[in-house]
């Protein structure tokens, strides 16, 4: 048996002329007045259809086919022009007839919603509340440690939040025997002490001068209880008092704003206990006891290496412009200017009462007048008394305070 004759398909797109003369000597393909369309009667009596856009032959549907088959499957009492329930259902929710507000009607018999708009909305997902994180976690701790003195420490950073019991939440984990881990959780009151806590804190020991504190300060990662929590039964809400809560948040807001004016720092220094006035904006921050004269005769690359060092632990807290040591003054003065005054306050609480070379370092702002001195300095001005020394201390306080970087 012989395979069929290919079917002719002129190009996509081309004339009815071009069409006709393709077709013309096929005797399966005749023109279709009734559709204006070619079609080719095959073999078995179907008929294809000739798509001009797409140059190929498509079968023709056969509409009495269709019926014949509907009929077939069709299944006894059941409408096939009747839409779904689905489809009915949305259509009778647009059919619904206004709501007439004028009549006397109650709302309460009335069939349909009166709140403007709540038909309009689209449902959408609770979107997931994101909470503040402002606990850090701390390791490397003594086991001797006590609550109070790390309580102590880290308030430095900011107020830490307290329970209903008015107790700082400081927790304290211990290991299966009951001692104490090292480890504990610290949460503050607010955010930011967080940030301050981890500039400060980390790598910083817990009592200063012993280097066997040194703690390790992170931000609290809470992630693995939102897992844990995930498909088990959910817990039944606490009762919370609303009076409690508001008066203990009231009492920690006011802590905050009894510390030192623009600070943030620390408790607001009692007046009688502040000798100086300290300028709250200086940038520069002056460190005592860094070396000894001694040192520096005998070590002469210690200039250089000391300033490297002191950039290199005041650069994690601020932008550092300007390093000067002053190898005449026997208290061993050092200088460090910040790019702002915020940089500048967290160096004074971290490097304070730190020890450096066995000696405890003292840390503090820059009033304007203190007054150092260092090699070649004085060359610079005219005379050798007292008023050009003076002259000299002067123009250089105003310097350190004043300088544009």
């Amino acid at each position: 048996m012989s395979a069929p004759p290919p079917l002719p398909s002129p190009a996509a797109g081309s004339s009815a002329e071009a069409q006709a003369a393709a077709f013309a000597d096929d005797p399966r393909i005749y023109f279709s007045k009734t559709s204006d369309t070619w079609r080719l009667e095959q073999e078995d009596g179907t008929e294809l259809e000739y798509d001009p856009a797409k140059s190929s032959w498509l079968p023709l549907v056969d509409e009495d086919l269709i019926s014949r088959q509907q009929a077939a499957y069709s299944v006894a009492g059941v409408d096939e022009e009747t839409p779904a329930a689905p489809v009915l259902k949305r259509e009778s929710k647009k059919r619904k007839a206004a709501v007439d507000y004028t009549s006397a009607t109650p709302l309460s018999e009335a069939s349909t919603s009166i709140k403007r708009g709540k038909s309009d909305k689209k449902d959408k997902p609770p979107t997931e509340r994101k909470s503040k994180n402002t606990a850090v976690y701390v390791t490397g701790l003594p086991m001797d440690a006590e609550q109070d003195e790390i309580v102590e420490r880290f308030s430095r950073c900011g107020v830490i939040e307290e329970d209903e019991h008015g107790e700082p939440k400081v927790k304290m984990y211990a290991k299966e025997d009951g001692s104490f881990s090292g480890e504990a959780l610290v949460v503050y009151f607010k955010e930011d002490s967080v940030i301050l806590a981890l500039n400060i804190l980390d790598d910083a020991e817990l009592r200063l001068g012993q280097n066997s504190t040194v703690m390790k300060v992170a931000k609290a990662d809470f992630a693995h209880k939102v897992h844990s929590s995930t498909g088990s039964e959910p817990k039944a809400r606490k009762t919370v008092d609303k009076k409690k809560i508001t008066k203990r948040i009231g009492k920690m807001q006011r802590k905050i704003e009894e510390w030192g004016a623009d600070d943030g720092f620390g408790p607001m220094p009692d007046p009688q206990d502040e000798i100086m006035n300290v300028n709250q904006m200086s940038r520069v921050v002056v460190l005592k006891h860094m070396f000894t004269l001694g040192d520096l005769e005998e070590d002469s690359s210690l200039l250089l290496d000391l300033k490297e060092d002191v950039r290199e632990e005041c650069a994690s807290l601020g932008e550092v412009t300007n390093i000067v040591l002053y190898d005449k003054e026997k208290d061993g003065v050092m200088t460090v200017k910040f790019r702002d005054p915020l940089s500048a306050h967290a160096c004074v609480l971290k490097m304070n009462g730190r020890f450096f070379d066995g000696r405890r370092v003292v840390a503090e702002l820059f009033t304007g007048k203190q007054r150092f001195r260092r090699s070649g300095v004085g060359e610079d001005f005219e005379g050798d008394g007292e008023d050009a020394e003076r002259k000299r201390l002067d123009d250089f306080a105003q310097w350190l305070l004043t300088e544009e970087d």
